[in-house]
């Protein structure tokens, strides 16, 4: 039981299925932020690798352990309870989440985890209402015939973004994932002929949200207007489903940024990601 100075007593607990529905509480208080989250426990999250912070009163943090660390800590005098978490797990390789929270957490590893790299900020940014440029190009859903040709695509843009190379790494492993987003129908591709011009996918949906990743121009299709006409069409298509298309870019990509706010995307908060 940890007593947090003029505040009631808090217990730091790893979560299970008997504590989804305070989890669930917590995190429906910023469906944005927590979009990721709560689309993992739709998606059935069994919660072993998740810790939180609770009181008499229910929940008031929790985070994602495992290699990637995902927390929410709405009142960051919370951030040393529930970071000690990370005591009782491998050290992660990744802290990804609302920027404060994210810092906090690093911080509390010490000097002897430095990370290999830091985003921060990564303006998180939504649109809720019809992108602003027409969606005059034919996007459409990935098919499992195309696995082949966005496994390789998808690689060739996370070289690009993060100077790995995850066919290197675990060929099978991400073949694996990109087959998993095209079975969730969260892949969305442009064709031209049989290439891939324009790609992007889904990290997270639920009924309030949906969050936008790995938006990708191959290069030889670049300086065309195909990412902000393809971005149009999908925006287009998932507000039809969901009334929020979410997404984070990292700060310093002027490019993306530009897109975003010509689409009508507006910045709603900041994520940091720290990469160990």
């Amino acid at each position: 039981m940890l007593q947090l100075a003029g505040r009631r007593r808090a217990d730091l607990v790893r979560l299970g299925p008997e504590l989804r529905a305070p989890l669930t509480a917590l995190l429906d208080h910023d469906p944005v932020a927590n979009v990721f989250l709560r689309s993992e426990m739709r998606l059935g999250a069994r919660l072993e690798a998740w810790w939180g912070l609770g009181d008499g009163e229910g929940l008031r943090a929790a985070l994602m352990g495992g290699p990637v660390v995902v927390p929410w800590i709405p009142d960051l005098d919370d951030a040393s309870a529930i970071g000690a978490a990370l005591a009782h797990q491998l050290p992660p390789r990744l802290i990804i989440g609302p920027a404060p929270a994210v810092r906090a957490l690093a911080g509390l590893l010490g000097p002897h985890r430095r990370p290999v790299e830091v985003r921060d900020p990564q303006p998180v940014m939504v649109l809720d209402g019809p992108p602003s440029s027409l969606p005059g190009v034919p996007i459409r859903r990935g098919r499992r015939d195309d696995l082949d040709a966005l496994t390789v695509a998808a690689a060739a843009m996370h070289r690009e973004e993060m100077g790995v190379d995850p066919m290197a790494v675990d060929a099978v492993g991400w073949r694996l994932r990109m087959a998993a987003l095209i079975d969730r129908g969260w892949s969305f591709l442009l064709m031209e002929g049989d290439q891939i011009a324009f790609k992007l996918e889904l990290s997270a949906w639920t009924p309030e949200a949906v969050q936008i990743q790995g938006v990708w121009t191959d290069p030889r299709f670049r300086r065309r207007g195909i990412a902000t006409a393809a971005m149009a069409a999908v925006c287009a298509e998932l507000l039809t489903q969901v009334p929020v298309c979410s997404l984070y870019v990292n700060a310093y990509n002027e490019p993306a940024l530009r897109l975003y706010r010509r689409l009508g995307f507006r910045q709603v908060g900041d994520f940091a990601t720290f990469i160990y």
